[in-house]
């Protein structure tokens, strides 16, 4: 075991600062303590209080940690556990993790250090084993993990018979006549979730069934993810059942479902593996639940944690499973639904032009509510980003558009407002109090010009900066970056810190690197790496103009920003003309990438694309250099419609809290106030705490428009920079030379 000396010699301190340090007895330097924190956790080293060995007297305490309250099941547990506790003589530590790896070995490391007698846990890292094997095993402390049971580990573990339970209900199902049948489980690095998967596949293999694909659903275990999963994929096309994992899932999909008037279980059986309650107000209503006895396997884990300690030499640890009672009496399943009968058309149709946009797919999925109130239909139709505006243009000038709504971004203003192919909204927007109350002031902001609105602002946000925190907080990558660059391992904050991470993740460069590549650079559409090279001009002082207000590109300023995007690109995975967004969240998510720019409207996007347990692997920061671009769409109303009253309404609709918190939970994003002001959204989507302090600092794309002959869209523009970019990068012109031709292009296209 590690002592206090070994900790001082790995930070290269005295043995008195590590004690001051970890007693606070005395000031010691932010640096030196994040030195002496980094030595004790490379070191496993744990403080004792009582300064005596960890076994030489029972503290009759045990330290209990759970990822969370919020779910029923994980609450009675816990109470099975004080029940029989407080029963034995025992007193409880109880903590909670919030589904922190780094908070539960920190939780873990205290409970030791105070000399408990034992431990109970449900992990939210059961794929570290490393840790708990230099932690747990080889202090022995006797621990009794519930649910989540690390691999190849000596330690007793308790949960419920997954795999009978999922393998049964699924039997059953199929012997009612169920041929759509669906799992929603979490994911299957988790061994009760993994069991739920496997007793799901297996009852179909052997009934000689082929199981579909896409008919197994993992996903975090909250309601929010199922909700968002529900919407976006299940609710246009729901299956007979669906059997979940958990209360919480079902929860959402119910949620889900109601919203989208789709009755449970005439259309869609739904089965939860569920608490055993006598109060059947606790059940979810029309849903079917399994009966799981949650307290009694709190209960039995305090049992096990005894008599581990009565024998600690020569007890067998356990592994129990408990059954579920559905295994051995069959649930009452009703028949399998029948065919619904069609549906009557609505009367009017409202039709959008837009790109394919995750807040647009999310508006159009909780729109069903707006449409069933008002017995109408919402069309959205999708075209390319590079044809939306020309589209739009061409459709606003015909005699009757085709459309009723456009999505417009906010850089297109100038040019589309100079156009004149929108609807004044000014008088509408500014009668309407619920727009000033309820939509952030930057966001409405998006939507004018020169004092008149032009459209409503339906997305909103800025770039900033996702990056691995799994890596950036492990101590070993931290104090190999440190030795190198004699700095600490922390969010960059100008552009040269960034591609200075960036070359540290590429392989490449460092063959110690986790990953194989620093970053992603985005450049597949133009629009994309303009981004990428806006928020480096500003950062270094450069742009479009000169003091005398003539177009000028060959700067100081202008030439260090391209440097340093060109610099960036030696650490992506692939040249940056062939990278995607969708790309980008491909390598973020599978690893290979450790930082990534993007937009808050991405968030969800980024956060689900993790391959496994997701939370708390996703950091989130500021842009380096500060000077976020301003980004967003807004929706402008064709000059031809005929349904402007309803699509006044509409606007109201999409501005109430309620629809507000559907189009957060869905994709992380709103232009409405009220979830950045709901703890359990912030808690769910921590990007958006920094949203106001980016807003605030955010500069718009205000490009030249106006041509001796004509307006200027802005894609010819950005496709300008994009062009000398591309010859930059292919070293056919060099940084100067490239942007003196780029000078001549933008004279030529507005003289």
């Amino acid at each position: 075991m590690s002592t206090l000396k070994d900790v001082a010699k790995r930070a290269g301190v005295s043995i008195a600062t590590v004690s001051y340090c970890l007693n606070n007895t005395k000031t010691v330097k932010a640096a030196t303590r994040d030195k002496i924190m980094q030595a004790i956790e490379e070191l496993n080293y744990i403080p004792n209080a009582s300064a005596k060995s960890l076994k030489s007297e029972s503290s009759k305490m045990f330290g209990v940690i759970f990822p969370d309250i919020d779910d029923l099941f994980y609450s009675e547990i816990l109470e099975g556990i004080v029940a029989n506790a407080e029963n034995k003589g025992y007193s409880l530590n109880i903590s909670f993790s919030y589904n922190s790896p780094k908070q539960e070995r920190k939780l873990i490391n205290q409970f030791i250090g105070k000399n408990i007698d034992g431990l109970i846990l449900i992990t939210c890292q059961p794929g570290n084993s490393e840790y708990f094997e230099k932690s747990i095993v080889r202090n022995n402390i006797p621990t009794v993990f519930l649910e989540h049971f690390p691999n190849n580990i000596d330690a007793n573990f308790l949960g419920f018979d997954n795999y009978n339970t999922c393998y049964s209900l699924t039997n059953q199902l199929i012997e009612k006549g169920y041929s759509n049948i669906m799992l929603i489980s979490g994911y299957k690095e988790f061994f009760s979730e993994r069991e739920c998967i496997r007793g799901f596949s297996d009852a179909y293999e052997d009934l000689d069934l082929a199981l579909p694909s896409g008919r197994i659903v993992e996903l975090q275990r909250t309601k929010e993810a199922a909700f968002r999963k529900s919407m976006l994929r299940i609710v246009n096309a729901p299956p007979e059942a669906i059997i979940t994992s958990s209360q919480q899932i079902a929860k959402g999909i119910v949620e889900a479902f109601n919203l989208c008037n789709i009755r449970i279980p005439q259309e869609t059986c739904i089965i939860t593996l569920g608490e055993e309650c006598w109060n059947e107000s606790n059940y979810l209503p029309n849903l079917l639940h399994t009966s799981r006895t949650a307290y009694t396997l709190g209960k039995y884990s305090v049992e096990v944690l005894i008599k581990n300690l009565a024998h600690p030499t020569f007890f067998e640890k356990a592994f129990m499973l408990f059954k579920d009672n559905v295994i051995d009496n069959p649930l009452q399943i009703p028949e399998a639904p029948k065919p619904v009968s069609a549906v009557r058309p609505p009367k009017r149709t409202l039709r959008i032009l837009s790109p394919s946009l995750p807040t647009m797919l999310s508006l159009h999925a909780i729109s069903k509510e707006f449409e069933k109130q008002h017995d109408i239909k919402i069309d959205l139709d999708f075209v390319d980003y590079h044809q939306m505006i020309t589209k739009t243009v061409d459709d606003a000038k015909t005699r009757r558009s085709d459309y009723d709504l456009y999505l417009f971004d906010v850089s297109w203003m100038e040019y589309l407002a100079n156009m004149n192919v929108l609807t004044d909204l000014t008088d509408f927007m500014l009668s309407q109090k619920i727009f000033q109350k309820n939509l952030i002031p930057e966001n409405l902001s998006n939507a004018c010009y020169k004092g008149r609105y032009y459209g409503f602002p339906i997305v909103g946000g800025s770039y900033i900066l996702f990056y691995r925190k799994d890596l950036f907080e492990q101590p070993s990558i931290q104090k190999q970056f440190e030795s190198q660059h004699s700095l600490p391992l922390r969010p960059p904050k100008t552009w040269k810190e960034f591609n200075g991470i960036a070359q540290f993740f590429t392989k490449e460069f460092n063959s110690y690197s986790p990953t194989l590549y620093g970053t992603s650079v985005i450049g597949n559409i133009h629009e994309e790496l303009t981004l990428e090279l806006l928020i480096r001009l500003w950062s270094f002082g450069g742009g479009f103009y000169d003091n005398t207000g003539k177009i000028k590109l060959n700067t100081p300023q202008n030439i260090k920003a391209f440097q340093s995007l060109l610099e960036s690109c030696r650490f992506s995975e692939r040249p940056f003309f062939e990278t995607s967004i969708d790309d980008s969240f491909r390598a973020f998510g599978s690893g290979r990438t450790a930082m990534l720019l993007s937009f808050t409207e991405y968030g969800s996007l980024i956060d689900s694309s993790l391959e496994g347990n997701i939370i708390s692997k996703i950091g989130y920061s500021m842009l380096p250099g500060n000077t976020p671009v301003k980004i967003g769409w807004n929706i402008g109303v064709s000059k031809t419609t005929p349904h402007m009253k309803l699509i006044s309404e509409y606007f109201k609709w999409i501005c109430k809290k309620k629809t507000s918190y559907y189009m957060t939970t869905l994709n992380g994003q709103s232009t409405v106030s009220f979830p950045y002001e709901n703890h359990e959204i912030l808690k769910l989507y921590p990007w958006m705490e920094i949203n106001d302090q980016c807003l605030r600092r955010t500069s718009p794309r205000v490009y030249p428009f106006q041509g001796r002959n004509r307006l200027v869209p802005p894609y010819e523009v950005e496709m300008i920079l994009y062009t000398i970019f591309l010859k930059m990068y292919h070293q056919e012109l060099s940084i100067p030379d490239a942007l003196t031709e780029g000078e001549g292009m933008f004279r030529e296209l507005f003289r």
